[in-house]
C-alpha cells in the first residue's frame, strides 16, 4: 500500500482558504466543493462511502459484475487469441481442453465467475480503472517545502499476498475535495463526487 497525502498551500487551487472552503461544503452539505467542477467533465471518480472508508470508483458507482463466455475469458484474461476467421484446428482443441479443461462445444458457454474474476478485477472493474486513471498523475505535488500535508489516497496493489485487489482509497471524505482542487490545477477534466452507499 502507498499512503500518500494532499500539500495544502503549495498549489494555486490547495491553499488554507480552500481547505476551510472544503471543511464548510463537507460538514454544511456533504459534498464537494462545487465551484471546482471542470469545464468539460469527461470521467467521474465517485468517493464511495463503503462504511470502512471511501473507494474511489470510475465512471460508475456499482460494481457490475460482467456475463462472458469462456472464449471471451480465454481472450481478455488468459493470453489466448482464437481465430475469428477460420475453425479451429484438432490440435488446438486438444491443447484448450488439456491446459484449461475446454471442450469446443463449451466455447460459447457462460464462463464461471472463478474463470475470469482475478483478471477482470485488475483490469476492468471500475475500481481498478479508478486505480489505473490516477496511478500516474502528479497528485502529491511536494516540490515545495512550504505547506500543510492533510487527507490522503490509499493507492494498493494487493491487500497481502495472494490477494489480487487494485484500487485507491481514502480515510476520509475531505480527500474528494482535495483530489478534485489537484485534478483541476493539473488540468484533467475528472468530476469528483461524494457517494453514500445503502
Amino acid at each position: 500500500m502507498d499512503r500518500r497525502q494532499f500539500l495544502v498551500g503549495a498549489g494555486s487551487i490547495l491553499s488554507a482558504t480552500f481547505l476551510t472552503k472544503a471543511q464548510w461544503y463537507l460538514e454544511k452539505h456533504q459534498s464537494v466543493v462545487p465551484l471546482l467542477e471542470p469545464k468539460k467533465v469527461q470521467e467521474v471518480l465517485y468517493f464511495v462511502n463503503t462504511g470502512f472508508g471511501y473507494e474511489l470508483r470510475l465512471n460508475t458507482v456499482d460494481i457490475d459484475l460482467p456475463q462472458m463466455t469462456i472464449r471471451e475469458t480465454l481472450e481478455l484474461y488468459h493470453g489466448i487469441s482464437l481465430p475469428t476467421n477460420r475453425a479451429l484446428r484438432l490440435s488446438e482443441y486438444r491443447e484448450l481442453y488439456f491446459e484449461h479443461g475446454v471442450m469446443p462445444k463449451d466455447l460459447d458457454k457462460e464462463a464461471d465467475f472463478d474463470w475470469w474474476i482475478d483478471g477482470w478485477a485488475r483490469t476492468d472493474s471500475c475500481v481498478a480503472r479508478a486505480y489505473r486513471r490516477l496511478e500516474h498523475l502528479d497528485l502529491f505535488d511536494y516540490s515545495s517545502s512550504n505547506g500543510k500535508l492533510v487527507g490522503g489516497l490509499n493507492f494498493i496493489d494487493g491487500c497481502h499476498p495472494g490477494n489480487d485487489y487494485l484500487g485507491v482509497t481514502a480515510d476520509d471524505a475531505l480527500s474528494a475535495s482535495l483530489l478534485q482542487g489537484r485534478l483541476l490545477e493539473l488540468e484533467e477534466n475528472i468530476r469528483v463526487e461524494l457517494v453514500e452507499v445503502v
